[in-house]
Formats: structure tokens, C-alpha cells, sequence
């Protein structure tokens, strides 16, 4: 059932002809989560030249104490009171379905919001600056040295965030519809700088 549910997804993300915005760099293969994590966490730090870094928790359990409170279950969040991410075990398995790129997706989406929230980037709106962040991930994924997205690693990317999408569009916790979730980190994987995120 999650196979062609994956197929039906990735058959809407390929109908909607979106360029694929990055070359096929190689055939990477599949990282564990840790090193996932670790990884593009490094990367993201080096293209800051390691300022305002936020600090990142190993994955957790679904309702362990943050500095914002208890997690959600299949959540990942950007704490500002702490200035740290967190990122359910859950979050981990649901992002794995799709392939380890979907995790460094997260990541990225994750880090955006520290950097929005450490350089005033973003425009304070609900699912404009979830769109930015998921922008700011595909830019770092593209341009973080220490990792490398082959086009089925795209592929997963774009599928896992057309997942993540919603219609609730006057909801405050509204993060995007499925396909401006895709729009908004392929221009990320296609932008040769970060102001191609700027809104």
C-alpha cells in the first residue's frame, strides 16, 4: 500500500513537469540517519562559516521535553527559545520511507528556520516562511560540500515535501499546498545563491 501510494506521488510530482534543477552528480547510496543528520548539519554550519549555529538533538521520542515544550509525534521543529532543532524518531521512519535525502531535507528545513530567525530573513508569515525554509533547504542540499543528491535523491526530496503538503490554507499551522511545498525547494536545489529564497 505505502509503494503505490510513493508511485502515486512521484507519478503527480513527474506529471506536474517541474525541471529537474540540479545534475545527476552520482549514484549515492543510502546513508544511515545519524550520519544523515550529522552530515548535512556540518555542511549547513560550513556555508554559514559556522555562525549562529543552533545546536541539533539526536533523534527523540515523540513527547520528550524540548525547550518549546513536548514533541509531536511525526514532528521536527526549530526551537528559538533554545535555539536548537529536534526531530522525533518518527519524523525519522516517516522521512525514510522516501530515502535518506528525505532526511536531509528535514534537516535543511529545520536549519532555515534558525537562520531566518538568526539573520531576521523571513517575512513572519505562517506558510510564506515554511515555503522559504523549504527553499533555503534545497539551496543548502545543492551546496553543501560534504554530501552529494543523485536525481533519485531529488526525486525522494520532491516527494517526501509533496507529502508534507497541505489544502488548509487558512489553518495557522498551514505550511504550504503539496505542489508549492515541491516549487519552493526546487528552486533551492536550482539557485546559485541564497537570495533566490529571499520573499
Amino acid at each position: 500500500m505505502k509503494n503505490n501510494i510513493f508511485r502515486a506521488i512521484l507519478a503527480v510530482i513527474t506529471a506536474i513537469s517541474l525541471p529537474l534543477l540540479i545534475s545527476d552528480k552520482s549514484m549515492a547510496k543510502e546513508m544511515p540517519p545519524n550520519l544523515v543528520i550529522k552530515s548535512m548539519y556540518a555542511g549547513v554550519a560550513k556555508i554559514y562559516g559556522y555562525n549562529a549555529v543552533p545546536r541539533i538533538y539526536k533523534p527523540i521520542r515523540s513527547g520528550s521535553n524540548t525547550g518549546c515544550g513536548a514533541m509531536a509525534p511525526g514532528n521536527a521543529i526549530y526551537c528559538q527559545i533554545d535555539h536548537s532543532i529536534y526531530i522525533t524518531t518518527d519524523m525519522v521512519r516517516m522521512a525514510y520511507q522516501y530515502g535518506d535525502a528525505a532526511l536531509a531535507y528535514v534537516v535543511g528545513h529545520e536549519y532555515a528556520h534558525a537562520m531566518q530567525n538568526a539573520y531576521q530573513f523571513n517575512s513572519n508569515n505562517g506558510s510564506i516562511s515554511e515555503l522559504q525554509a523549504d527553499c533555503l533547504a534545497g539551496f543548502y542540499m545543492a551546496a553543501v560540500p560534504n554530501l552529494v543528491f543523485d536525481n533519485q535523491d531529488i526525486q525522494e526530496i520532491r516527494a517526501f515535501a509533496y507529502s508534507l503538503g497541505d489544502n488548509n490554507v487558512w489553518s495557522q499551522d498551514h505550511h504550504g499546498t503539496p505542489l508549492q511545498r515541491v516549487q519552493a525547494v526546487t528552486i533551492g536545489l536550482g539557485a546559485t545563491n541564497i537570495l533566490a529564497c529571499k520573499i
